[in-house]
């Protein structure tokens, strides 16, 4: 586990003063060592935190005749079946890594090496004889990569902080993206806050020399959709609690001891449990808890750990304490996020930081087995049932409404025909709409609309909840809730590691059907709970769903918050009208109030300390007030 970052100029060879700079900003990533590979066209570097081969694992890491070299940023799993296959087709190594068994896949199968691959990672690899660099990234988007191009120079990195070292970045921001984070609550897809930097995609690869700049698709969820619904047997019951298992045991695999975040939710319970049974030493595990919690989930965190027999350790903290460190988080998320659990999820990696360099997180079980509410239509109010009914009512007064009445238009479009169906999911998943979008003064409306509508019809599957799976997958699942895990860990030099994204379990539970996801009523991951509920206590599957979130509904309340949202319309009168900010404000009857507000206030902390080139010292209130 590191970071990584890179130059490739066919033109200009980069130097390790440009180089050293990109790598040096995010040495919180791997604190163990650092390393460097200068050659001709390529300058590359990266920062390790040592969970395998402690002691010869450094990076780079060249091939025998050093015509190939690496960086790598995550952990392949399956490492030690790939080198035992390697070492039969007569392949030497040096080291132990998984970082060397990259080198030999790449010498064996080229680009196709990549379908090999069980595990999370962003690696650059380059080719000497063909002056060639070659970069890739997971499937699921576990691990980041951010990439820029300046003329024919190519930066990538696993931060996008690394790339705004170079003085020749245009730091132009991206309106669109700002609209859709104002949308969503984060940056979706390929895009970021600054119109020179892109992401590349999950299951996807970039390829260039001195004739070509190309990126490519190398694994796509729709493949897995295809095979259409089913109705499960025994015998496939019996196959996904192996593949559970084998996903667990494969994420056990280190030369460091590995814990395991305890929340006291269904997932990161089962993972707790099932990783206890498999770890060769009393297995550790973390929660951290609000003194100040709406809801308080620390005791069923306590039963399980009980049950399970781990070694327990919860701390509690104070909200003010947390919000404190809203700069500094924000500075290392690089781009702004309106999730409010970037704050315990930074607060249990420090926690867990202090005595373990490895977590498993129960990450990616709502997005994989129906776990959220909004997966389910509400029901219609009264009068769009009525319009319900009159489609044809709705398409000819439409064009007038989205003049006159543009939140009614939002909310009705969806009735309208088949082909407006998607903006269902839309209006539950975003916070400001393209109304609040005008109203603050912005032209650019982003691209989230396309994104959500092109996802929604690109599906192969037939039933909805499926269907709204399929566009987390893509967009919430890797551009928030993995980016601020990442993020979050990282900036304390702790690696996250995800069992729920195995591939092959994914591949194995993506096609259920409807009914063994959730139901109307609110019982969620019910074909989980089939299977494997029997391995938590009763208390587990019968308590009400919590996610892993912070009580932003207290936290506004705050003195010394309250007084750092009134800076807000000036802070953002730069892209935003301050006045309708200002209205924003003080509308406490909006039932999304505290979302919206938090959402403005992330973005105002954002503008402050992405210019920082490290970590800022200071208080959210030093940096408003």
């Amino acid at each position: 586990m590191c970071g990584i970052a890179g130059i490739f100029d066919p033109d200009i060879n980069p130097t390790k003063d440009e180089v050293y700079p990109m790598v040096e900003i995010i040495k919180h990533r791997g604190p163990d060592a650092d390393g460097y590979f200068m050659k001709d066209q390529i300058g590359m570097g990266m920062r390790r935190l040592a969970i395998i081969d402690l002691k010869t694992g450094n990076q780079p890491i060249s091939n025998e005749d050093n015509t190939v070299t690496v960086v790598f940023n995550g952990e392949i799993y399956n490492y030690l079946e790939l080198r035992k296959q390697l070492i039969d087709l007569g392949y030497k190594f040096k080291t132990n890594t998984d970082t060397e068994v990259l080198l030999h896949m790449y010498s064996e199968y080229d680009l196709d090496m990549l379908s090999y691959l069980n595990g999370m990672f962003a690696f650059a690899i380059w080719n000497n004889e063909t002056k060639t660099l070659f970069v890739a990234r997971d499937r699921m988007g576990i691990k980041p990569l951010y990439y820029a191009r300046i003329g024919r120079r190519i930066l990538f990195a696993s931060e996008l902080k690394c790339l705004l070292t170079c003085s020749a970045l245009d730091r132009s921001l991206d309106m669109d993206a700002i609209s859709d984070y104002l949308r969503l609550g984060y940056v979706p897809r390929q895009e970021t806050p600054f119109q020179a930097v892109r992401k590349l995609l999950p299951g996807h690869f970039l390829i260039a020399d001195k004739h070509q700049f190309q990126i490519k698709e190398w694994w796509n969820l729709e493949e897995i959709h295809r095979s259409g619904a089913f109705q499960p047997t025994q015998e496939y019951e019996s196959e996904t609690v192996n593949l559970f298992d084998s996903s667990v045991e494969f994420r056990m695999r280190s030369d460091v001891p590995v814990a395991s975040f305890l929340s006291g939710g269904l997932d990161s319970s089962l993972i707790s449990v099932t990783a206890s049974k498999l770890s060769p030493i009393k297995l550790q595990t973390y929660n951290v808890r609000f003194a100040d919690a709406l809801f308080d989930e620390s005791s069923y965190a306590t039963t399980v750990a009980e049950q399970a027999n781990t070694d327990h350790h919860q701390i509690t903290v104070s909200a003010g304490d947390a919000l404190e460190k809203l700069p500094l988080l924000v500075w290392h998320m690089d781009e702004p996020i309106a999730d409010s659990a970037i704050i315990p999820n930074f607060l249990v990696s420090q926690f867990a930081a202090n005595q373990v360099k490895v977590c498993l997180s129960g990450l990616g079980g709502d997005e994989l087995f129906g776990g959220y509410s909004r997966y389910i239509d509400k029901p219609l109010g009264p009068y769009r049932r009525f319009f319900s009914k009159f489609p044809w009512l709705i398409r000819t007064i439409l064009p007038l409404l989205k003049i006159t009445h543009p939140r009614h238009a939002n909310r009705l479009a969806p009735l309208s025909g088949p082909g407006e169906v998607w903006r269902n999911y839309l209006n539950q998943i975003q916070l400001f709409d393209s109304d609040m979008l005008r109203k603050m003064n912005i032209k650019e409306m982003g691209q989230t609309e396309k994104i959500i509508k092109d996802l929604w019809f690109s599906y192969p599957g037939e039933d909805d909840i499926g269907r709204r799976q399929f566009i987390d997958q893509q967009t919430y699942l890797p551009d928030q809730i993995l980016a601020l895990t990442d993020r979050m860990s990282m900036a304390v030099s702790l690696e996250v590691r995800v069992p729920f994204l195995d591939h092959r379990l994914l591949g194995s539970i993506t096609n259920l059907p409807e009914f063994e996801k959730q139901t109307q009523n609110g019982d969620f991951k019910i074909w989980l709970k089939k299977i494997l509920g029997h391995r938590v206590p009763p208390e587990i599957l019968e308590r009400r769903k919590w996610g892993f979130d912070a009580p932003v509904l207290n936290w506004i309340e705050f003195p010394k918050i309250k007084e750092v949202i009134t800076h807000l319309p000036k802070q953002l009168s730069n892209i935003m009208d301050s006045k309708y900010i200002e209205s924003l404000i003080q509308n406490k009857t909006n039932p999304r109030y505290h979302n919206l507000v938090w959402s403005l206030l992330m973005l105002a902390v954002w503008q402050k300390v992405y210019k920082f080139d490290d970590p800022p010292d200071l208080t959210l209130h030093e940096l408003f007030c």
